[in-house]
Order: C-alpha cells, then sequence, then structure tokens
C-alpha cells in the first residue's frame, strides 16, 4: 500500500515506545498515545485506524476502555480491502441499509400500497430492537438468533417470516453492494405454524348466514353484496372497485381490473393485486339475480355520481356499490363494518347455533372450498392466484367458458339447496 507521509503528526521513529517495531504505515502518535496504521481505502480515500495496543498481547493503559489491538484491526481492514468492501457502507446501521435497500426497491419499481406498508410495519419493529442498531458489519448470526427469540415473545410466525424476508434480502443487497462478505441472516428462520390458519364457512352456516341477511331488516341492504362475494371469490378491495362498466349481464360476466382503496383518507383506484389478478369471472344464476337487483336499485345522492382517481390522475366513476346512506365509494373497511355487523344481528337472533366471526376474505377462501371441484387452473384464473402449487403450474392455461360456468352453476345449486 502507499506510504503516508504524517510528519507533521506523527513519527515511526522518534516518538515510539521503546523496544517496537513498527512496519509500513503504522505510526505511534504521541499527542494521542495511540498506534495509528494509515492506508488507502477501495474509492481512494486516505484513512486511517488506531489503537491503544501494537499487539494482542500488549498491556492496555490504564483506564483505557478494552478494543482489538492495531495489528488485529489491520488483519480486518486488509480482508475488507481485499474483497473490495465499502467501509462507509460496512459502518452503516441495519436500519440505515434497510432505508437504502427500500430506497433502491421503490426507485426499480412500483410496489403494492400494501407492501410498503408491510415494509414500514418490520422498519418499525426492528426500531424498537439493538439489531437494528448495530452497524451491519457487526453482526453475527448469534445476534440473529437473540433477535428471533425476542420477536417470538410479541409476533405471530407469518409476521415474523415477513420481516426476515426484508431483513435477509437487505444484507444480499450489503453484499451486492460491497458493504459485507457474508448474510448473517442467510440460515434464519421461523415457523408459520402458529399463524391464524383460514377457515372457510362450512355450507350450512353460509346458507344459514345470507338465508338470515336476505330476510332481516337491518342486514338486508348487504345482503347482494355479501352474496357476491361468497359466489365470485372476489377480494373485497376488488369488489370495492367494480364499475358498471365491469359488469356484462348480456353474456354473464364480470371484469376484474382494479381495486379501490383508502390511501391516506383518500379513496384511490389501484391497480390489482397482481397481473394474475386481471381476470373475467363467470356469473352464477344466483350472482346474476343479485346484480340484476344491485343495478336497478342503485341510486345517487343528489344525482351526485361519485369519483375516484388512480395514481396517475385518471378518473374513474360509476362504482357499483355505495355506501348506504352517503352513497359515496366504499372500501374494504367499510365491507369489513357492514360484515361485522350482520353476523352480530345474526348470532343475536341464532344464540343456540351462532356462527364463528370472520373476514370477508373468509368469502373468498369459502367460494374456493366450495368450487373445489372445479379444474385446478380454471379456479386459479377465476380467484387470480399466480399459482395453485408448482404441479399446477404446468398444466395448460383454461379460462371459464360455458361448460366452466355449467358446472359453477351446478356445484351453486346443489349447495344451495343443502
Amino acid at each position: 500500500m502507499e506510504a503516508e507521509n504524517m510528519a507533521n503528526k506523527t513519527t515511526n521513529t522518534k516518538n515510539k515506545p521503546a523496544r517496537k517495531t513498527l512496519k509500513d504505515n503504522e505510526y505511534y502518535n504521541p499527542k494521542t498515545k495511540r498506534y495509528e496504521y494509515h492506508y488507502t481505502d477501495c474509492l481512494g480515500k486516505k484513512r486511517v485506524i488506531s489503537s491503544y495496543r501494537l499487539e494482542a498481547t500488549d498491556q492496555l493503559p490504564k483506564g483505557k476502555k478494552s478494543s482489538k489491538s492495531l495489528r488485529e484491526k489491520e488483519a480486518e481492514l486488509n480482508v475488507q480491502l481485499e474483497n473490495n468492501i465499502d467501509i462507509d457502507g460496512a459502518k452503516l446501521t441495519l436500519l440505515e441499509v434497510v432505508d437504502r435497500y427500500l430506497n433502491f426497491l421503490y426507485n426499480r419499481k412500483k410496489l403494492a400500497h400494501n407492501t410498503k406498508v408491510g415494509y414500514n410495519v418490520t422498519v418499525n419493529a426492528l426500531k424498537e430492537y439493538k439489531l437494528g442498531y448495530m452497524e451491519i458489519d457487526k453482526i453475527r448470526p448469534e445476534h440473529c438468533e437473540e433477535w428471533l427469540t425476542d420477536m417470538k415473545k410479541k409476533y405471530k410466525g407469518s409476521s415474523i417470516q415477513t420481516q426476515i424476508s426484508l431483513i435477509k434480502r437487505t444484507f444480499e443487497y450489503a453484499i451486492d453492494y460491497d458493504y459485507i462478505t457474508k448474510n448473517p441472516f442467510r440460515r434464519i428462520t421461523t415457523d408459520r405454524s402458529d399463524s391464524k390458519k383460514m377457515e372457510a364457512l362450512t355450507v350450512e352456516d353460509m346458507n344459514r348466514f345470507l338465508d338470515f341477511c336476505s330476510q332481516d331488516s337491518h342486514s338486508l341492504h348487504c345482503y347482494d353484496m355479501l352474496y357476491v362475494l361468497f359466489w365470485t371469490g372476489l377480494r373485497a378491495s376488488e369488489l370495492c372497485g367494480l364499475t358498471i362498466d365491469d359488469i356484462d349481464m348480456d353474456n354473464r360476466m364480470i371484469t376484474v381490473n382494479k381495486q379501490l382503496q383508502c390511501i391516506n383518507h383518500t379513496h384511490v383506484v389501484l391497480p390489482t393485486k397482481t397481473s394474475n389478478g386481471e381476470r373475467i369471472i363467470p356469473m352464477t344464476d344466483g350472482v346474476y339475480e343479485r346484480f340484476k337487483c344491485i343495478l336497478k336499485n342503485r341510486y345517487l345522492k343528489g344525482d351526485i355520481e361519485p369519483i375516484c382517481y388512480d395514481e396517475n390522475g385518471n378518473e374513474y366513476s360509476g362504482f357499483v356499490f355505495l355506501a348506504t346512506r352517503s352513497r359515496k365509494t366504499i372500501v374494504r373497511g367499510h365491507v369489513e363494518e357492514y360484515l361485522c355487523n350482520c353476523i352480530k344481528r345474526f348470532n343475536n337472533a341464532n344464540t343456540e347455533k351462532p356462527i364463528r366471526k370472520f373476514e370477508p376474505h373468509i368469502c373468498r377462501h369459502t367460494f374456493a372450498t366450495n368450487m373445489q371441484y372445479l379444474p385446478p387452473k380454471t379456479l386459479q384464473y377465476i380467484l387470480g392466484h399466480g399459482n395453485i402449487s408448482t404441479t399446477m403450474n404446468n398444466y395448460v392455461d383454461v379460462k371459464p367458458g360455458s361448460e366452466q360456468l355449467l358446472q359453477m352453476n351446478t356445484i351453486a345449486n346443489q349447495l344451495i339447496s343443502i
């Protein structure tokens, strides 16, 4: 390495302690009483590392905090320099590197709103642990295991696994950018079995619940919406995003090409969750009848058509499902509230045989369970999934046609009659 001329600050002959032989670029600073090593990093910057001890066997001056000797630091430094490690990056905390990685992701591709929310949850959780404030090159697998043990006391397996995934990718990013050479999170994983399992409603409970909603005066306004959820497999946000143009009554098809979500207290039109989410769903006879009622009874308040915009400023109107009183657009939170109230009324009227509380996504799960006898690829398409399993992805892609609609109607009619 290039020798440094630091005669005005240090000397490697006159002021060094007795009986210490210094190597090239090693100096003793009499002002600080520390040994120094001067070097040029991989970016061409001149830098200095220092220690009160030259070698590990040297005695530490009285009252000084224990630290590695200069020669030990040199050995670690040479490994970093040989591997072109970014010294500045290596000294960043994990939280700082996570921030850099997320900025990299956001600039690289457009991420779904819910994905960003999930990342923010991970960042906020990391702020609660010392791991987040450790320099990234100081983090070892044992630190990661300690973090995992603490996390298990507070979070469920699925939540922890989501955080592990982001942190692992952050370390891979750090390796790609030469901050570090190894990923201490590589072997970190957790069991997701303690996560809440999605269980479909039984056919009996679904029919009992829908029958009640169709007859209860306070639940009647939710009946059509809930029926559509149970018999189309739509996500709640997709249902909220449906516009009149998406409903093809002549061909009995529903076009799913967007969703409606609440972002910063504003209803925003977003693309479907994934590219596979864009699809055309056939209507069963029951769903067709419900949409006839929905479109026939749809009305506006003061003839004012609610308008929402996407993130590019494009305007959307003609939303099928509107709030009962305000006649404004609704989002998932409204659907959850309507459903919760209907379940409460049902259970108050059926104290001897109540149903468990469930969220809108259970309607989708129930649909998938009820339609499990459809061809797998057809069901995959209707649900808008990327895949059902690796095996199913090897099959020929099938879109639902008249034959699948007949199958759906047959299954639906059989289940409704139970």
